[in-house]
């Protein structure tokens, strides 16, 4: 039986130019088994309404099946442009 593959790789970083809340993706963007790393200053995550979930700069999280349109990132500390990084296979 063959392998059956699916999903182009999906990699993008961006990074902070102000402290407001910034959207990863403008467009719909859905992928599977992202990883996200914040290479540089700590950021929160969240909602478009709500970015509470504190990624300290080195770390990373794991998502499953998610839109990165619907993830929104903000500076933890004013002025500290933090980057992000994600690594992840299209849907």
């Amino acid at each position: 039986m063959g392998l059956a593959l699916s999903g182009a790789i999906y990699v993008k970083s961006d990074t902070a130019s102000a402290d407001t809340a910034r959207r990863f993706e403008t467009t719909e963007k859905k992928v599977r088994k992202a990883y996200i790393t914040v290479t540089t200053k700590a950021q929160l995550l969240g909602t478009t309404a709500s970015q509470v979930f504190t990624v300290a700069a080195g770390g990373t999280i794991f998502l499953d099946d998610v839109d990165l349109s619907t993830l929104y990132f903000k500076n933890a500390a004013a002025g500290e442009n933090g980057t992000v990084a994600v690594l992840a296979v299209e849907i």
